[in-house]
């Protein structure tokens, strides 16, 4: 036992963490974290008034030294405000945990989206503070799981209305982690996001096309992505400007002429 709390090793990786319960007001959540879920909130009030405050926070010490930003638990922080709760049981980690431990949080299943949201901010996070580390870094690698990701939140971040689960089965083979500095690769990587948004406007053009001829369903535009997808039969890795070019050339050819969905295969 120390004056800052209990301080023991994670049995797992031998990792020193320390168990305290800290002041509410020292706690905040951190800048990167999902959004929070009102009705779930309401649940953890309705559980802590029944069972009590049971589950630590997890947190990592602010950079600053003044307060601790909760990585896990934000439901918990917010739900434990509306109930007026002055101090809580924490869990300070590392702040090198900080990262993979965002990326893993499944106190909540995130959508694609909010995966590619997460990722990004950890990615710039990274670029900002270490701008010569390479993509391809174990570090950058655990921290956003999958460099696509990365490119979705920079396409959502423009387009908000993108639906980014059509297009991962095409990224997963063609936008992969780079070689170079991530300082070098973040301009690349909006780059890549213009071209799934320019993607992602014929697609609806082609859509819209489709209207026309009195096609109209739920899942148009996972048909008119998949009859488009230059690579969806090979599990090799393609070059991304290489597979987006004939990517982005056919459903131009499918805005002039719709009905040729239907023999892409889709």
């Amino acid at each position: 036992m120390t004056d800052d709390g209990l301080a023991f090793k994670d049995p797992a990786m031998g990792r020193k963490v320390t168990f305290a319960v800290l002041p509410i007001g020292k706690l905040e959540t951190i800048f990167h974290q999902r959004k929070a879920s009102d009705p779930h909130v309401k649940r953890v009030v309705d559980s802590i008034e029944r069972v009590g405050f049971l589950t630590p926070v997890v947190a990592i010490e602010r950079d600053d030294g003044h307060g601790w930003l909760v990585i896990d638990g934000q439901h918990r922080l917010l739900a434990a405000r509306q109930l007026g709760l002055r101090r809580l049981p924490t869990m300070i980690v590392p702040r090198d945990l900080g990262r993979r431990m965002l990326a893993l949080n499944v106190e909540k299943e995130p959508n694609i989206r909010e995966r590619a949201g997460v990722a990004l901010s950890v990615y710039r996070e990274i670029a900002e503070a270490h701008p010569a580390v390479k993509e391809n870094d174990a570090e950058v690698k655990e921290s956003v799981h999958h460099a696509h990701y990365v490119t979705l939140g920079l396409a959502y971040a423009e387009n908000g209305r993108l639906a980014g689960s059509l297009y991962e089965p095409m990224l997963k083979k063609c936008d992969t982690y780079l070689r170079r500095s991530i300082a070098d690769c973040l301009p690349i990587r909006d780059w890549r996001a213009s071209k799934i948004v320019e993607a992602h406007k014929l697609v609806r053009a082609v859509a819209t096309a489709l209207e026309e001829h009195g096609v109209t369903h739920d899942f148009v535009n996972a048909q008119i992505i998949s009859a488009a997808n230059p690579i969806k039969r090979t599990r090799k890795q393609h070059p991304f400007d290489e597979t987006f070019d004939k990517f982005l050339e056919k459903l131009a050819d499918l805005e002039q002429h719709p009905t040729k969905v239907f023999r892409g295969g889709g």
